[in-house]
């Protein structure tokens, strides 16, 4: 029988943010069953730090610049082959659940795209449920938070439901006062079992439920959170003291030496919140929203990470319903389940929150775990890419694929100890300052990141002794040589294509 894939992924999840990845206070204990009976990977990454360019690689197996979807805004190319094209050729049932984000959330009614708010507004949106992208069907949800109520099968099934249940997700009718230095920060009054992650759930176990088990299938389940705003309904905003929180990583002065805008960031930050700017988004901005968070008390801080805690261990007892079900469906044996995010979240590293330009191990670096048949139990230390999955899931199901950008590991899935990459690349497509384009090479020594646009910007850690990632070597006489090797390197492989990627058709 051939084998099912679930794919489960989540947004804007750091990599150390699990029970089995060794986080000492993360409640996980479905991910970490999971994870105990297959593979956790130590060194996984996504080579495009942003939502839709992330997405987008993980589908196609291409950089950014290849897939053309290199920056939120732009709308993934219908003709592209995913691997849900791939699947589907060999016969494959294929779903998906939650957020996809191929296409800008803005994006006009004159596009018609469903990934977008102003699709459901349109005739065509009534009882419209794919084909999307390669999958037979799909249940879309729009954003996240406050922005998850315009559009999507999510927000019609709410106004359905509950009309008067959308202006709980507002944080003016939160369960508690907000902090007063951050407006992204409280406990939703939506009711748990009207949440966007428990429909997500509810959706996907009804489609295993319903499975014909004569036809292989392939489930995409994708939550919106930990995604900020920080705000995730109770019982998960109460789960975690925030004076049990463990304090983020950062040396003083450690900003000085890197490149300038990071800090120029706060300036654009303090002009409009990101809840101001996702209900009234206005002209664009750089992605990620960027800012330092010297501005915010140490008890407001530890109060995001409690919230982000709690949104994870929501998502886990999700994780737990599902997994439940497929066992239930005695789908368990035949079925290869992956975990995953887009993207991490800087949470307070390096005096920094959200995502943005620099490429730091926060935002790169994220959770893998893969159990089912053919995965031998263990972690894994070889360094592995979201730009492999595709050819992965391709070669462990033995499917035909046409090149991609990317190398199959699923030799590493039955044998801890095999190779992975001797390094992967990474990029940063700018919205709206063009000089904050970036390229990365990360070794298992070494993390570079050139700025083609800016001979004044760089950055280079030495992971065998600072793999937080605290001190700046780029400009440092003593390791001339190895910023030259390395960069050299870049320019060899990955040459600069500061201006590749389709059109911008909205803000997001």
């Amino acid at each position: 029988m051939s084998k099912n894939v679930i794919l489960i992924m989540t947004d804007q999840q750091r990599a150390d943010s699990l029970g089995c990845t060794g986080n000492p206070v993360a409640k996980t204990p479905n991910i970490d069953a999971l994870a105990s009976r297959g593979a956790v990977f130590r060194q996984h990454f996504t080579p495009h730090q942003i939502c839709s360019p992330s997405r987008a690689t993980v589908f196609s197996g291409l950089y950014a610049r290849n897939h053309g979807l290199t920056r939120n805004g732009v709308a993934l190319s219908e003709d592209l082959p995913l691997i849900t094209h791939d699947l589907k050729d060999a016969q494959y049932r294929t779903h998906g659940v939650g957020k996809f984000h191929f296409q800008p959330i803005l994006a006009g009614s004159e596009h018609a795209m469903p990934d977008s708010n102003a699709f459901w507004k349109l005739p065509e949106s009534a009882g419209w449920t794919g084909p999307f992208y390669g999958f037979d069907t799909v249940d879309i949800l729009i954003g996240e938070s406050v922005s998850a109520t315009e559009g999507g099968h999510y927000a019609k099934w709410l106004k359905e439901t509950a009309p008067e249940a959308a202006e709980l997700y507002l944080p003016e009718n939160a369960l508690e006062p907000q902090p007063d230095d951050m407006d992204e920060i409280w406990k939703s009054a939506i009711p748990s079992e009207l949440h966007y992650n428990t429909w997500i759930t509810d959706r996907a176990c009804a489609f295993l439920e319903e499975q014909d088990t004569s036809q292989p299938f392939f489930l995409f389940v994708s939550y919106p959170d930990p995604h900020h705003p920080f705000s995730p309904p109770a019982p998960w905003c109460d789960m975690y003291d925030p004076n049990d929180m463990p304090a983020p990583k950062q040396e003083p002065g450690e900003l000085a030496i890197m490149p300038s805008y990071i800090v120029e960031g706060d300036r654009e930050e303090a002009s409009k919140s990101y809840v101001d700017f996702l209900r009234n988004p206005g002209p664009p901005r750089e992605q990620g929203f960027l800012q330092t968070t010297q501005r915010f008390s140490e008890a407001t801080m530890r109060q995001a990470l409690a919230h982000t805690y709690g949104m994870v261990s929501m998502i886990d007892d999700c994780v737990g319903r599902l997994l439940a079900q497929l066992e239930a469906s005695g789908l368990t044996q035949d079925t290869l389940i992956i975990f995953t995010s887009d993207h991490g979240e800087l949470l307070g590293d390096h005096g920094l929150i959200r995502k943005g330009p620099s490429p730091y191990r926060s935002l790169l670096h994220v959770p893998f775990v893969a159990a089912g048949p053919g995965v031998t139990p263990g972690p894994r230390d070889a360094i592995t890419s979201h730009l492999d999955l595709r050819a992965t899931i391709s070669a462990f199901l033995d499917l035909d694929l046409d090149p991609t950008d990317g190398c199959s590991f699923d030799d590493v899935l039955a044998d801890p100890d095999a190779d992975g990459r001797s390094h992967l690349f990474a990029e940063y497509h700018p919205r709206t300052r063009s000089d904050t384009y970036n390229q990365t090479l990360v070794t298992d020594d070494w993390r570079i990141t050139i700025y083609p646009e800016n001979s004044e910007w760089g950055e280079m850690f030495d992971l065998r002794n600072d793999p937080g990632e605290h001190l700046n070597l780029f400009f440092a006489d003593a390791y001339f040589a190895d910023r030259r090797a390395l960069t050299d390197q870049i320019t060899a492989e990955f040459p600069p294509l500061a201006n590749a990627g389709g059109k911008s058709i909205a803000t997001y």
